[in-house]
């Protein structure tokens, strides 16, 4: 008998830590962190919100473990999230509607940016010979690109675009413009210096390193004119089928970057210091002097509208030569973009 009741004992025994090791298992999956990429094409300061939400442990308190995948250009980062070994995207507008061309399905759920972040800097003898000051209005700035030679980080690139789009809103002649390939700030800086070019066009902090290092001045934002200070720009899109599979992850994501978003806009100079380990070789101060310029562009969390939209699509179809986006798509809410995730993420 109590050889039948150590044996029934153990039998319990094993059934009871088997049941207990089964739930304590199914606990941990539960509890792990979900894990998602987000495909960047450049290290941009643009996409400080995105590195200030996972330094600052906006995606833990989620459940995500969230990592970056960067480089390539915006052809890179649709190619990672059509593979799906990314699964969200932020890039501009142009790369998802250079997509949606070629026939995927994409939709935006959110804005890292409401305005263009293109900065364009001038040396400091071109603006001398132009008679240039940074007072000088936006209209005598665009006369003066009439033939002028623009360093940008890639002939045709949506800076390209914009700014070329730009002259002609001022009744300038765009095509008198050269832009050259110039990959990084110190490349232009040094082409400035020697008068090789006029001046420079890339995302902050480029003109902050450019007067730093002596190779010239901010001469204006193309935030300055009114269309471009509202504009869908830096957007984190993804398959419209992974969004639709996904909704509850997708709200989780948006209020991550949310949250990173109102950081970076109330505190530029935490924000600076929380994510100057994502640009080497960058002074921390530049980096918290340039996302306090950029302050303008982090509004909300990130809900973005059609007028936005309006005037990002309008400079690509205008110039679709160079954009290759020749289709005007229909801007309406929930067609390319919905503000639905931000609206569940923050109505709590």
């Amino acid at each position: 008998m109590k050889k039948l009741f150590s044996l029934l004992s153990a039998c319990l025994l094993f059934l009871v830590l088997s049941a207990c090791g089964t739930n304590s298992s199914s606990g941990a999956n539960n509890g792990e962190a979900t894990p998602i990429t987000f495909a960047e094409p450049a290290r941009i300061l643009s996409f400080a919100p995105l590195y200030v939400a996972i330094e600052q442990g906006y995606f833990e308190e989620e459940g995500i473990d969230a990592k970056i995948a960067s480089g390539g250009g915006g052809s890179q980062v649709i190619a990672t999230v059509l593979s799906e070994d990314s699964q969200f995207a932020i890039s501009a507008p142009r790369a998802m509607l250079s997509a949606i061309e070629a026939g995927e399905d994409l939709v935006a759920i959110q804005g890292l940016n409401s305005a263009l972040t293109y900065e364009v800097a001038f040396s400091k003898k071109f603006m001398e010979e132009k008679e240039l000051t940074k007072d000088s209005s936006l209209e005598d700035k665009m006369a003066a690109l009439n033939g002028a030679t623009i360093g940008s980080n890639q002939v045709g690139d949506s800076g390209d675009v914009y700014l070329r789009y730009l002259m002609e809103k001022y009744g300038q002649d765009q095509k008198t413009l050269e832009t050259v390939k110039m990959d990084g700030t110190g490349a232009k800086v040094g082409a400035m210096q020697e008068g090789i070019i006029d001046g420079g066009i890339a995302s902050a902090p480029f003109s902050a390193q450019v007067e730093a290092e002596n190779g010239g001045l901010l001469a204006f934002r193309l935030s300055d004119e009114d269309m471009y200070a509202e504009l869908a720009w830096e957007i984190v899109f993804a398959k419209r089928d992974y969004i639709e599979e996904n909704p509850e992850l997708a709200a989780k994501v948006v209020k991550a970057l949310g949250k990173g978003i109102e950081f970076t806009r109330e505190n530029p100079k935490e924000a600076g210091s929380a994510i100057v380990s994502y640009f080497e070789g960058v002074d921390e101060e530049i980096l918290q002097a340039s996302l306090k310029g950029l302050k303008p562009t982090y509004v909300g969390y990130g809900e973005m509208t059609q007028a936005a939209w309006d005037n990002a699509q309008d400079p690509l179809v205008d110039l679709s030569d160079i954009s290759g986006v020749p289709t005007k798509h229909d801007t309406t809410e929930d067609v390319l973009w919905t503000n639905s995730f931000i609206k569940e993420a923050f109505s709590k």
